[in-house]
């Protein structure tokens, strides 16, 4: 690529939306469900040479998808179409210079309702009432960085058990 070209073969999708997995099974069984999830997806990134990270919680999933332009907008309409997913927000899709979870499939942050506050709650509560958006892709990004460490995720494509 030229220096100063805004061209890129890569490209970072950022998401979110409602998981109403858990308004369909009890709390025991969501662990289950994301696992699944992850399962398919590491699998169908790994062939669309795609990387990035899920952050799940009970309220909803949060997500960066990297690699060529097709295939990020392929999996995204996938994932917009897909049941277990209501109120899916595009928050950027952008070229890149570099990818921020290299080498991971599908990098999985879990937030379980420990006493700490649900990280997704007030975007998915703001898109339900239909108030304007106020996240960056930045601002998404930055939370799933702070929530899949990347030392971890050099040892494995987990972080925290579902």
């Amino acid at each position: 690529m030229r220096k100063g070209s805004l061209s890129s073969s890569l490209y970072r999708l950022i998401y979110y939306s409602r998981n109403v997995i858990a308004d369909r099974v009890p709390p025991a069984a969501l662990p289950a469900e994301i696992e699944a999830i992850v399962e398919v997806s590491r699998r169908r990134n790994t062939a669309e040479q795609l990387t990035g990270c899920l952050l799940c919680s009970v309220s909803g999933f949060a997500q960066a998808l990297e690699g060529g332009r097709d295939a990020v907008e392929r999996t995204f309409d996938r994932i917009a179409a897909d049941p277990r997913h209501a109120d899916v927000m595009m928050i950027s899709l952008i070229p890149v210079e570099k990818l921020s979870f290299p080498g991971c499939a599908m990098a999985l942050a879990w937030h379980a309702d420990s006493g700490s506050p649900d990280p997704l709650r007030h975007l998915i509560a703001e898109a339900a009432a239909g108030l304007p958006r106020a996240t960056t892709g930045a601002d998404m990004l930055r939370l799933l960085r702070a929530a899949a460490d990347p030392l971890q995720l050099s040892k494995n494509d987990f972080v925290g058990p579902p």
